[in-house]
């Protein structure tokens, strides 16, 4: 990802490998820089070691040897993180732990289990929003249309969100001219941004979308990660189907790359 100027950056604190990596990977793509600590003190390390300060920091409650209260309070104690926004991020949603998040100096509370979109928007309200500039908006007003023809013929609609590691070497419209010659006339190949592709399959179910997925993986340049949705089980309207597809996208990046890190650790 090219560095901007205006880019946020952000730390995640959470002894929990699979939350880290749902974190870094939903707030990556968003356009947002990333660094994980599983401790406390880990967190610490980081802060003091780093030139630039981070513009949001999120942590957990139950952390090992240093919970996140006593970690905010070290923090907070530092004059140049003072007034430098910290969210909890937990499954501890008593009004008592609520009630010291607010005491040590967090702005905000979001509880565990998340989804990717409250997470997002919780971050955009403390930091802003930097992403580039996609092309969301158009995907909506398509899926509008094919909701609507769905819903008359009672069928069903797929919608699969793609999207590649890492900078691709091949121009994302080229991309989707060679998986569009794989599918239907019906179906639609919708570039979001510079490494993301959106397919709408119209009249197709879940196990549908997987075959389609099957068919054009293998032609796709880079390591590619997929997530769908399909109405109306998982989304009766535009919004809900696009983000139900992006959190389907970011569990399957977040359970392939918790599976090779556990690899390289036998």
């Amino acid at each position: 990802m090219e560095e901007r100027e205006n880019k946020k950056n952000i730390l995640v604190v959470d002894d929990s490998v699979l939350i880290r990596l749902m974190a870094k990977n939903i707030l990556e793509a968003e356009g947002y820089d990333v660094e994980t600590a599983a401790t406390a003190e880990e967190a610490i390390f980081k802060v003091k070691n780093r030139e630039k300060l981070f513009d949001l920091v999120i942590v957990d409650i139950n952390l090992p040897n240093q919970n996140g209260f006593e970690f905010i309070q070290k923090l907070k104690s530092q004059a140049e993180y003072k007034n430098i926004p910290v969210m909890i991020l937990s499954g501890d949603a008593t009004p008592v732990s609520i009630k010291e998040a607010v005491e040590v100096g967090a702005v905000e509370y979001l509880i565990k289990p998340f989804k990717a979109a409250e997470l997002v928007k919780r971050v955009v309200k403390l930091i802003g929003y930097i992403k580039e500039e996609d092309h969301y908006p158009e995907l909506k007003e398509l899926l509008k249309k094919e909701i609507n023809r769905a819903k008359r013929s009672n069928v069903n609609l797929s919608l699969v969100l793609a999207q590649c590691e890492g900078k691709i070497r091949v121009e994302i419209s080229k991309i989707a001219k060679q998986v569009k010659n794989r599918l239907r006339d019906i179906d639609t190949v919708f570039e979001i941004d510079k490494n993301t592709l959106a397919l709408v399959l119209p009249v197709t179910g879940a196990n549908g979308a997987v075959v389609v997925i099957k068919k054009v993986k293998g032609k796709l340049p880079g390591k590619w990660y997929f997530g769908i949705s399909t109405y109306p089980d998982n989304g009766k309207d535009e919004e809900e189907l696009i983000n139900f597809a992006k959190e389907s996208l970011m569990k399957e990046i977040s359970n392939l790359k918790q599976e090779t890190a556990e690899r390289k650790e036998i």
